[in-house]
């Protein structure tokens, strides 16, 4: 050290003083001060107490002890390190209660807790997530004060910044100070600096967030809770229930007649569409009719046990220099026989609550959902105009090329030129003369089906031509491309007992691996979440339609007279063209139609179930259900092995437990870090004994100053610091003898000390240390000193111009 030698007097070097001159009325005496009294049995079990009730924080009731015992308000000699594991152990206990809340949160959340629909007195959990955050960052505290007491207890040298650091923990400022950065540029061994950076910042930022984490894992979520989960069985094949080909010959003949239609036909509920039509006239006044169209969302389709959504969605194409029609629709829906399977399985499961005592009861809703292994239809259509002349025109037609098909998979020879007002595609056989010999009266819409040859056509399910009514020789016609396939999706149902039923079907493309592209647009990836159409990627399985299947999608209407394209063309939408009518209404008839493939198929499987003796009847065993632990279904698998298996999970809306999403991951996260010091620091004191209550206030640290040494390394700082250097310095807890040579003093000592002199003067454990170097015992303490000291640097220039400046 330089300049002064650690030896138990503090000296006054001349170098840096250049007198000292005390002038009084009286004499003043400095001379040692007594010995102090050794400590009682009492005193020392008092300490023992004292020093436990201070790390848990509780320093009033130290006092309250002591003067309960009558031991007085006299400092007597104490260790400052104590090697005792039954006392670290327990003074470490000021982990217990933050450390075993915490842990409680993790766990609980890890494994999920549904509490119910409600739940009281949440504004109490708030503040006890306050008070948990306040015990969090005291443990912190005490554990960088054991770190930082386990250098000093080494003989270790740490820079001054650190000392007090278990002070600062809750000032996020603390990361960029001049105390934090005086420790990354000190010259103390790179493992103990690296030591001392770690645990600060880790400290540091953890007593930020212990808090927000410790609340978001403490109070309960409102959100979706997992349920139950099961497999079904219905008695079909994949391959009957989503076909890649259809043909009449699996339709009814009585199927070719509107009024005698069923849910199996094809053309089933045609009438949604003419409602789809009606509401959109209808959702703005009329005087917004000019300017501006709107469409219903979706209509309602029923099935055998099911409600369903037909959901359809035109001007899909908002680029004006896409190739496509920019007024082209898609539809979808979901497939009736999976949603009758979903609806009986939803109502299996509102039943079994009866059985069970379990918390699902209680609860805002509940959804089952199939996920993965569904399919659901999937239509896309664009319609070009364009006319025959007459009877002799015997030009080829054109149809667009194929809606949502990727560029690549055209050929650039087949895309030709026509009046159509999108790229086109020319038909190989068909010419204008033949279509106009669709049957029908010209005064409605006709309808030829046009079945397109794989090549050109690649990724068309099949052709449309519609006459428009006409009354001379020239006839409007829409060329339209239908495109169609099954794509992976989805399907949600509503089951809660207090509907006393279930509610509509919903769905979603199901994209787990996020292989699809992604709009930019944002009302277009709001439409893309429930219906899109991009080949090759989507849908997965594209669908061949033949004419004999899709002539059954415009049936007669022996009552009216028409068919039913005809019925919706003249119900179209007001102030649009043909050409969008017609993609909406074929759009939506195909979706429809192949959405009652395979709907004569049914949930298969005996019911595990239990006897309720309050109903007196046999319910779905609850209990197996909603542990998850199994299927409740039990088939052949002989039988069954070409079924379509399913996975049914419920979730139930309401309050609980869990972790779901980033956030709770990250807080999480973050008290597990927080455990993790705790047992760390628990383990510490386990394997070596080593306790300390000293120096972790502000106050006792400055009386530790005070009775230290002085040091010119530290000059000029009395009025503040405001250099980075004095941070830099390194700093340690040495020992030195009394003036009396019976007790040992401490202070600290700044700058470098050699290793054999640090060893030979570093803290002892289980070792009192106590009394002043020195004292000042004046005659009467009711004079004033009227002596002053004057001190002058050799070289130093005081503001006058003269030197020896401070005077």
């Amino acid at each position: 050290m330089d300049g002064a030698k650690f030896d138990g007097k503090p000296r006054i070097e001349e170098a840096e003083i250049a007198c000292i001159q005390w002038t009084s009325s009286w004499d003043a005496k400095v001379k040692p001060i007594p010995s102090a009294p050794k400590a009682t049995r009492v005193q020392k079990c008092a300490e023992y107490v004292s020093g436990s009730l201070r790390t848990l924080g509780l320093n009033v009731f130290v006092y309250a002890l002591q003067h309960f015992l009558g031991i007085g308000l006299d400092e007597i000699p104490k260790k400052a390190f104590r090697r005792d594991r039954v006392m670290a152990v327990g003074r470490a206990m000021i982990h217990f209660l933050p450390f075993i809340v915490a842990l409680v949160e993790v766990t609980i959340n890890w494994r999920g807790y549904y509490i119910g629909a409600n739940v009281d007195g949440l504004s109490y959990l708030q503040f006890a997530a306050k008070l948990h955050e306040m015990a969090m960052q005291s443990s912190l505290a005490v554990i960088v004060f054991a770190w930082m007491r386990h250098v000093v207890f080494n003989g270790d040298a740490l820079p001054i910044g650190a000392m007090l650091s278990g002070l600062h923990l809750t000032q996020i400022s603390y990361l960029w100070s001049m105390e934090l950065w005086g420790i990354a540029l000190s010259g103390t061994p790179l493992r103990r600096k690296l030591g001392a950076m770690t645990v600060i910042v880790i400290a540091v930022l953890l007593a930020s967030t212990v808090g927000p984490s410790s609340a978001i894992l403490m109070i309960p979520s409102l959100n979706y809770w997992p349920a139950g989960s099961t497999q079904i069985w219905m008695n079909t094949t994949a391959a009957d229930l989503w076909p890649s080909k259809l043909d009449g010959s699996v339709i009814p003949d009585y199927c070719s007649q509107a009024p005698n239609v069923s849910n199996v036909c094809p053309s089933s509920e045609w009438h949604a569409l003419s409602d789809y039509l009606s509401l959109a006239g209808g959702i703005l006044p009329p005087s917004f009719h000019g300017p501006y169209s709107m469409t219903p969302y979706s209509v309602r389709l029923t099935g055998q046990g099911s409600q369903r959504q037909l959901i359809i969605q035109h001007h899909i194409y908002h680029n004006q220099s896409a190739p496509y029609d920019r007024q082209a629709a898609q539809a979808t829906t979901q497939q009736g026989a999976v949603a009758d399977a979903l609806s009986a399985t939803s109502s299996l499961w509102a039943l079994a609550l009866q059985t069970s005592n379990s918390p699902f009861f209680d609860q805002r809703d509940a959804v089952q959902s199939i996920a993965a292994h569904n399919y659901q239809p999937y239509t896309l259509v664009s319609c070009g105009t364009d006319i025959i002349q007459d009877s002799t025109d015997d030009r080829p037609v054109a149809f667009p090329i194929p809606p949502g098909s990727s560029p690549e998979m055209l050929h650039a020879a087949d895309v030709s030129d026509s009046l159509l007002q999108m790229l086109a595609i020319l038909h190989p056989t068909l010419t204008r003369a033949e279509i106009l010999d669709t049957p029908g009266p010209k005064s409605d819409y006709r309808v030829k089906w046009v079945e397109l040859p794989a090549r050109p056509f690649n990724g068309s399910a099949i052709g449309v031509v519609v006459l428009q009514p006409t009354a001379n020789n020239t006839q409007g016609i829409l060329l339209c491309n239908v495109a169609a396939g099954w794509g992976s999706s989805s399907m949600n149902m509503s089951s809660s007992p207090a509907a006393s039923g279930t509610g509509l079907a919903s769905s979603s493309i199901y994209d787990p691996n996020g292989t699809l592209p992604q709009a930019n647009d944002y009302s277009q990836r709001v439409a893309e979440s429930v219906v899109t159409f991009d080949y090759p990627l989507f849908p997965q399985r594209p669908v061949n339609l033949s004419e004999s299947w899709a002539t059954y999608l415009n049936p007669t209407i022996p009552t009216m007279n028409t068919t039913v394209i005809n019925a919706l063309m003249n119900s179209k939408l007001a102030k649009e063209e043909d050409a969008t009518s017609a993609n909406i209404i074929l759009a939506g008839l195909v979706a429809n139609a192949l959405s009652r493939t395979g709907l004569g198929s049914q949930l298969q499987g005996e019911l595990r179930s239990v006897f309720n003796p309050t109903l007196n009847a046999s319910l779905p065993d609850g209990g197996y259900w909603f542990s998850g632990a199994g299927d409740v279904f039990t088939v052949d698998p002989a039988v069954s092995k070409d079924w379509v298996r399913l996975r049914v999970d419920t979730a139930v809306e309401g309050y609980g437990f869990g972790i779901d999403g980033i956030a709770t991951k990250l807080t999480a996260a973050v008290l597990v870090l927080y455990c993790t010091l705790v047992v760390a620091h628990l383990v510490y004191a386990a394997l070596s004994g080593i306790s300390s209550t000293s120096w972790d206030s502000v106050a006792e640290f400055l009386v530790l100053a005070v009775n230290s040494p002085p040091s010119i390394q530290v000059r000029n700082t009395c009025a503040g610091i405001q250099q980075m250097g004095v941070f830099r310095l390194p700093v340690r807890v040495l020992t030195s003898k009394d003036t009396d040579g019976e007790e040992d003093h401490l202070g600290l000592v700044f700058g470098a000390v050699d290793q054999a002199t640090a060893g030979r003067c570093r803290v002892q454990e289980n070792r009192d240390y106590g009394t002043m170097l020195y004292e000042a015992e004046f005659p009467d303490d009711k004079r004033s000193l009227e002596g002053t000291c004057r001190c002058r640097r050799s070289t130093a220039v005081g503001t006058d111009g003269n030197e020896g400046g401070v005077r």
